[in-house]
């Protein structure tokens, strides 16, 4: 992702990493980028309580912080590159916080978001990753996600038409499926 790369070199990159949860995807960004601030947000208290935590003790609380809340109470224009790291298929309206994050970004921003590598086609006879991922999604992000309507219902088996579909909703004009592929599970999309 050179171009990704380059806008998180430049110093005084501002990174926005939304559904942090306990910090670590913020604390290895500002590890990488160290010209870079990184804002992490989430809905749920005590992960944001761990994520300050884990910040402190990994060295970095100069340049990462955490806020417990929305995105969408997000100042627009306030960030360069947003991530969100296997968060999407969670939430129960993710156009809405797709939305937010796109007016967060600055005029060329990008947001990355890593889900899982399920099929790009739902077929009867998945293989052994769609199986487990049904089963995460039936008996976790699925529940989660329902449990504050009104909800989408993704779940976990977020296909990439799915994501892309709900950016282009958001408003995002670009979107692209990022040829990394040596993260197992995990697939890499772009939005800008």
């Amino acid at each position: 992702m050179p171009a990704v790369h380059d806008a998180l070199s430049a110093e005084g990159c501002r990174i926005l990493d939304v559904g942090c949860g306990g910090g670590w995807s913020s604390i290895a960004l500002a590890r990488a980028y160290p010209g870079a601030t990184v804002l992490g947000i989430d809905i749920d208290q005590p992960s944001v309580e761990m994520a300050v935590e884990n910040a402190h003790g990994a060295g970095v609380e100069d340049r990462v912080r955490f806020l417990c809340q929305d995105a969408a109470s997000l100042p627009d224009g306030t960030v360069d590159v947003a991530f969100a790291f296997e968060c999407v298929h969670d939430m129960p309206r993710p156009v809405d916080v797709l939305s937010a994050i796109r007016r967060t970004l600055a005029p060329g921003g990008s947001l990355v978001v890593m889900d899982e590598a399920v099929a790009d086609s739902f077929a009867p006879n998945g293989d052994d990753l769609e199986q487990i991922m049904y089963g995460f999604s039936l008996l976790v992000c699925l529940p989660d996600g329902l449990s504050s309507p009104p909800s989408v219902g993704t779940g976990t088996v977020m296909r990439p038409s799915t994501l892309k579909s709900y950016g282009e909703e958001a408003g995002f004009t670009d979107f692209e499926v990022l040829p990394i592929e040596e993260f197992g599970f995990w697939r890499f999309y772009r939005l800008s």
